[in-house]
């Protein structure tokens, strides 16, 4: 063999060698803390962000080989920006969306199954409430976590309640005594109702009526998702209910949504994010209550609230992003992003400890309802194509508030409708 050849195929297999090494201890630095930059989308703005920046800088502090550059997208962008990730292959390292869009990403099968890390870390997965969970799983997998949560509850004008003649620290607590109550607060000339409800179709009017239905012992679809389960008689019974409160009682007018904001309806059904809004503009004294339920009913509300995920780019990045989501969904970034949040837990743990429960009797009484009551939160079915069907219910539904139909039509009506689309 030529001598030249022989020394250039040895400093070729010299400088491999060197390579190799190189490459090997880089990733060893991954492993014991190298620097890595993780990129978060997510639609959190206002006193969320700031929470969540400080979060984030907190943990830095603790992994200082970690930079978690946190990224903000429109809640009307966020989703069709993932799915164009998602296409092309360049998913961030981790993200947190709307519950409701999880079905449709999971599917995407870009994000990364986390029951690996998850046994690996012994995380404690029964302390999430379990309706919280249920989007977090597909084909009995995890593929994500829930990382705050909220629901609706009652909301009530006290000055109002004090010039009908009513206890304004005693809030209805059945049907019953929310129509007795919203007739001696309506005011007949119209410009005070008794009780405001979501008469517009879309997802307000669904998301608030499946409330009624859960509170019936009823479901909105059945335990597969495979069919409609509101058209039963406690769906009946709960969409009769609030036609009754339009049309029998008149005490809830077919109005455009925001009467109890402007100060013109007694009683809302309202989320909890409500509570630090109104804290700072409603213009009259408020309280909050658990929803009123019947009397042979169960309490129930409905959970909204975002899911936090891995996208699928790098063995590295996506253990560093574990350890992060690990983290922020744990006991203590929880009970902070909670109380300076005004976020429900998702975790047991949280909602029992002494420190949180002390702090929002002390700070933000009115959010107890919405704390006490999560535990009985449901999850919006876990479905792709759960917006058509939720638009297909509630355009149902508006015909009955108007009297088009009966209630049982409109049910009738909204399954045969929505039943193909389930199977």
């Amino acid at each position: 063999m030529n001598i030249k050849r022989v020394i250039l195929l040895s400093a070729v297999t010299f400088l491999l060698s060197v390579y190799s090494f190189a490459e090997g201890t880089k990733e060893e630095a991954g492993k014991e803390g190298g620097k890595i930059n993780l990129e978060f989308w997510n639609y959190w703005q206002g006193k969320n962000a700031e929470v969540l920046k400080a979060l984030i800088t907190e943990y830095e502090k603790q992994k200082p080989n970690v930079t978690i550059n946190n990224v903000y997208i429109g809640w009307g962008e966020l989703l069709p920006k993932l799915q164009t990730a998602s296409a092309g292959g360049k998913m961030p390292d981790i993200a947190a969306v709307d519950l409701v869009w999880m079905p449709k990403l999971v599917r995407s099968k870009t994000l990364v199954k986390l029951d690996p890390f998850i046994e690996k870390s012994g995380v404690n997965m029964k302390d999430f409430y379990p309706e919280t969970l249920r989007v977090s799983r597909y084909e009995s997998a995890y593929y994500s976590l829930p990382v705050s949560t909220n629901n609706l509850e009652l909301f009530y004008n006290k000055d109002m309640f004090k010039k009908a003649g009513l206890d304004a620290e005693k809030p209805p607590v059945t049907w019953g005594e929310l129509v007795s109550h919203a007739r001696k607060l309506t005011i007949r000339d119209g410009s005070q109702s008794g009780m405001e409800v979501f008469t517009q179709p879309g997802e307000g009017l669904t998301w608030q009526a499946q409330v009624y239905i859960w509170q019936t012992g009823a479901d909105f679809l059945n335990s597969s998702n495979s069919a409609p389960a509101f058209n039963s008689d406690g769906g009946e019974k709960a969409i009769g209910f609030l036609v009754d409160l339009i049309r029998k009682y008149k005490v809830a007018p077919l109005a455009k949504w925001g009467l109890f904001g402007q100060g013109k309806a007694a009683m809302v059904m309202d989320g909890s994010w409500m509570v630090g809004i109104w804290a700072e503009s409603a213009p009259f004294n408020w309280g909050t209550a658990r929803v009123p339920i019947p009397a042979d009913g169960k309490p129930a509300t409905n959970m909204g609230g975002e899911q936090i995920f891995i996208g699928k780019t790098t063995p590295k990045a996506e253990a560093a992003a574990w350890n992060f989501i690990r983290w922020l969904t744990g006991k203590d970034a929880q009970l902070k992003w909670d109380m300076e949040t005004g976020f429900m837990p998702v975790r047991d743990s949280v909602a029992e400890d002494s420190t949180y429960k002390e702090w929002i009797t002390k700070k933000e009484p009115r959010l107890l309802p919405f704390a006490v009551n999560q535990k009985y939160a449901h999850s919006r079915p876990p479905i792709t194509n759960y917006p058509e069907v939720s638009d297909i219910f509630s355009k149902n539904v508006e015909k009955a508030f108007y009297g088009k139909v009966t209630v049982r039509e409109a049910l009738t009506s909204a399954a045969n409708e929505i039943a193909p689309m389930l199977k």
